[in-house]
């Protein structure tokens, strides 16, 4: 069975302003949750349920939550509800929706009130039904995600209220009022299907901050979209959103700056809940009998190179993974090559930076520095700045002895070698015509491509990741005691602390069609986490073990942890959808070939190069 616990909640409470009674409950399980609680099987909720701050509420696949109908306090409003002040994590499955529904044996819209968010962060609600209530998912002062979830047959489907959330990919559908009502928010609602509602959508007030775009109107009774009847002010951003019929919007109420736009005539995916569904096979298994802690480089259509801590660069072939060439360069490699003109150049343990022509294992270039305090440990990888830049190559090198080094990488000489405040242990980046890069001092500096300091900022502790950039000088980086910062020209923006330690995981800032850019980060707890520019937390998820690597490729998220697996998350809503295991572990992403779906090729400490056939396809899901 997929659920080992299977056990069948009751919860009551219940009085004058839903004051709580004590709970009586199978299993003595309270109605209120004051630490992390998993739950599955059946529930039934008679009053409210609470989750305090602090406390995550998991709900597992398949898990239905049975909502009684029950009128507390005598006002015709049934009560029964279940607040959430700390964390709901309810993702589902598509063969396993989690529903919150009525227990009533004829239900109604209305039998129960509402899953209310309140001032709290990372709630998901992926794969799930919502039923039968007042106000559905109903949120104040929160952020989150709710996606492929059904939302029907309720008096309103939802409330957001001074919210962050990202409404993405849902069915909204026969709710009596409206399908979403929101104030005063941040929304992205988008690729949606709203479909038979009294008004689809609702924007009560202050509503310029949302971004509606690429959703399909049909069939709504009243109309598509309304403004409240006070609405001030500037309108939400509007984007391609269509009617079934081909007709403009049904727009009710629409102030004075609301201007129509019309559909453009681009194609996009059909709205509403789909089904992410990851299939692996193992093609071969090439065993190394090394540590591999780098990435697997693509040399041309038909060998990759890995770099091993026995300090070889060996060939293998991508067909079949016969080893096709091994060339001994030095001590331990365990930073990512640069490819320039056919030959990787890598610095290895023995403080060499080497060119290595892979074709016929030449050394055709080698430089070395002076030893240092901090050698051995992770070194940083180089970054190659392409002649379109500075009319030149150039190659980035960060030293254990504390300097940023460029160096030609034809002849494979120095350019410049300027010292920073400590030992450089990750790749800079490069943004806005200057480079930026962290030290084991806690310092990010900013330095410019002749090797001059422009900038420095204090971070308090080892910065042994590589930035990641949201916009020209805007930078999020995160610090080895596990704080992720935004950094703006120069200043600290915001800085949002991490469940555990930094590792050498570098967050990344990635979006989607349709979907704003997230920033993903993983630490040493086992916990990836994606927030949004303003360090807004979207959701998060645990992974059981330290995230070592992360890589993002269209709609998946590449996870590897420190107990050997490689895990492929949705990043939309933080979903596991597949995992593989190896026996060390996992300090790179995969590299992945033919698009979603292809090869991917990885490598882990238990020294082994695996090849995987992925097939990846996106489909629509009804939820029953």
């Amino acid at each position: 069975m997929r659920r080992v616990l299977f056990a069948i909640l009751v919860f009551t409470a219940g009085c004058a302003g839903h004051q709580l009674q004590p709970a009586a409950s199978v299993g003595k399980i309270p109605g209120q949750v004051r630490q992390n609680l998993t739950v599955s099987g059946e529930i039934r909720v008679r009053g409210e349920v609470r989750v305090f701050p602090g406390a995550v509420l998991t709900v597992l696949p398949g898990t239905r939550f049975l909502f009684e109908p029950y009128d507390g306090d005598g006002d015709g409003v049934m009560d029964s509800r279940l607040v959430i002040e700390g964390t709901l994590a309810a993702r589902g499955t598509p063969r396993e929706p989690i529903i919150f529904t009525s227990g009533s044996a004829n239900p109604q819209p209305g039998d129960w009130l509402e899953i209310r968010i309140d001032r709290s962060e990372g709630t998901v609600l992926d794969h799930c039904i919502v039923e039968y209530s007042r106000y559905g998912v109903h949120s104040h002062f929160s952020s989150g995600v709710v996606a492929n979830t059904i939302l029907r047959r309720n008096i309103d489907g939802s409330r957001f209220g001074n919210s962050r959330f990202l409404v993405y990919r849902n069915l909204i559908e026969g709710n009596i009022g409206k399908g979403i009502n929101y104030r005063d928010s941040r929304l992205v609602v988008s690729n949606n299907l709203f479909v038979d509602n009294r008004h689809g959508l609702f924007v009560f007030e202050k509503g310029s901050d949302t971004r509606i775009s690429q959703n399909l109107f049909r069939d709504n009774r009243v109309s598509d979209l309304r403004f409240g009847d006070f609405y001030t002010g500037d309108v939400p951003l509007l984007e391609d959103n269509r009617r079934g019929d081909g007709l403009p919007l049904a727009v009710a109420g629409a102030p004075e700056a609301f201007v129509p736009s019309s559909p453009s005539g681009s194609s996009w995916p059909a709205p509403g809940p789909v089904f992410l569904d990851i299939t692996t096979s193992v093609l071969w298994e090439t065993d190394l009998s090394s540590f591999i802690d780098v990435a697997p480089i693509l040399l041309d259509s038909g060998r990759i190179a890995v770099m091993t801590w026995t300090g070889y660069l060996v060939q293998v072939s991508v067909e079949d993974g016969r080893i096709l060439g091994k060339t001994e360069v030095g001590d331990v490699i365990d930073a990512t090559p640069a490819l320039f003109r056919g030959n990787l150049i890598f610095p290895s343990w023995d403080r060499h930076v080497r060119s290595v022509n892979p074709a016929n294992g030449r050394v055709v270039g080698d430089l070395t520095w002076d030893s240092s305090p901090a050698d051995d440990h992770r070194q940083a990888s180089p970054l190659l700045i392409p002649p379109s830049v500075t009319g030149r190559a150039m190659l980035i090198q960060g030293l254990w002895d504390g300097e940023l080094t460029a160096i030609d990488p034809e002849d494979l000489r120095w350019l410049w070698r300027t010292s920073l405040d400590g030992p450089i242990r990750s790749m800079p980046v490069y943004s806005n015509g200057s480079l930026q890069v962290g030290t084991d001092e806690g310092t990010l500096f900013e330095v410019n491509l002749k090797g001059e300091i422009l900038g420095r900022v204090s971070l308090g502790s080892p910065v042994r990741t590589t930035p990641s950039v949201l916009r020209p000088g805007d930078v999020v980086v995160v610090s080895r005691d596990g704080v992720l910062f935004r950094v703006r020209d120069g200043t600290i923006v915001w800085r949002r602390k991490l469940p555990g330690q930094g590792t050498y995981a570098s967050p990344l800032a990635a979006g989607m069609a349709q979907v704003p850019i997230f920033i993903f980060t993983g630490d040493g707890s086992g916990a990836v986490s994606a927030f949004d520019g303003d360090g807004a937390l979207f959701w998060r998820t645990n992974l059981g073990a330290a995230v070592h690597s992360l890589g993002f490729r269209g709609r998946i998220l590449w996870a590897g942890t420190g107990n050997g697996r490689l895990l492929a998350l949705d990043p939309v809503t933080g979903s596991i959808l597949t995992a593989l295991k190896a026996d060390g572990a996992v300090h790179a992403p995969p590299l992945q070939l033919g698009g979603l779906s292809g090869k991917i090729i990885w490598v882990s400490r238990d020294g082994i190069v695996r090849a995987h056939r992925l097939q990846f396809q996106e489909r629509p899901w009804g939820g029953d």
